[in-house]
């Protein structure tokens, strides 16, 4: 249903594996730390990085002596995080078709990256499948925009000014943003224990126009406002500086975009 949206986020997330740090981390590196407090990673445990991205979840495990695995579907993801994390393990993976066996591992997280998959409930069941009794799984989700000022001024603006129709079709960001839906998918898997935790977040912008940040750090937002026309996306920037500026502090412009931590235990 998403065949073609899934080849551009793969495509895309690809072109941005050596500026992810510049930009994306400056967010979703932020909960990392309830993520492994969720899985209970620690010393000599296997944990399972799926979307690893750059492989800064993998490699937090692997500061607290977890043995740790990160899995991606972007080769140029894969490659970066071999380079960030040499004592990682790392390789190309579909997070709807792990290739492991079943009870693989001790802990298995997701950092952002349920949102992006077709089938988030398929997700969930391999991350169960290939843990081992006992062990822990964690996502990480954004809030939505009613609860998220940084999702407000730049989807919203998006939303607001752009033709949709003009954009490949693409699964609902935000559809994880339910707490009580994320944790009935936990529980249907088969996972009890369940816990949200949430993550007080914020985006600190690199200085330049906000607009242009925006469009370095996410892919689904920039494919939306590439596919528009001149005059539309003019409007979208002007309207996305203008509420950003409203966060403007001493130390550059702060917005919170504020997610939470979903994690459970396999019997």
């Amino acid at each position: 249903m998403f065949e073609e949206f899934s080849k551009k986020e793969r495509k895309g997330w690809g072109s941005k594996a050596n500026s992810y740090q510049d930009h994306t981390a400056r967010i979703t590196t932020q909960a990392i730390p309830t993520l492994l407090a969720a899985v209970r990673a620690r010393a000599g445990a296997t944990v399972l990085d799926i979307c690893t991205g750059p492989g800064y979840a993998a490699g937090a495990a692997h500061a607290v002596c977890a043995r740790a695995v990160g899995v991606d579907f972007a080769p140029e993801m894969v490659r970066a995080a071999k380079a960030n994390f040499p004592h990682c393990s790392f390789m190309e993976g579909d997070a709807l078709q792990l290739e492991f066996d079943d009870a693989t591992f001790d802990a298995a997280l997701c950092p952002f990256g349920i949102f992006h998959v077709t089938d988030p409930a398929r997700a969930i069941a391999e991350a169960y499948r290939v843990l081992r009794p006992g062990g822990r799984y964690a996502f990480s989700q954004w809030c939505s925009p009613l609860e998220s000022d940084f999702f407000r001024i730049t989807m919203g603006s998006i939303a607001k000014h752009a033709d949709l129709s003009v954009a490949d079709r693409a699964p609902d960001a935000f559809a994880l943003s339910d707490r009580e839906r994320c944790i009935s998918l936990m529980e249907a898997t088969g996972f009890s224990d369940v816990e949200v935790r949430e993550v007080p977040s914020v985006y600190h912008a690199p200085d330049g126009d906000f607009f242009e940040n925006f469009m370095h750090l996410t892919v689904r937002g920039a494919m939306i406002v590439d596919a528009q026309a001149d005059d539309v996306v003019a409007r979208i920037r002007q309207e996305i500086n203008t509420a950003a500026s409203a966060y403007d502090t001493a130390d550059g412009v702060v917005v919170p975009v504020p997610s939470f931590v979903v994690s459970g235990r396999k019997p």
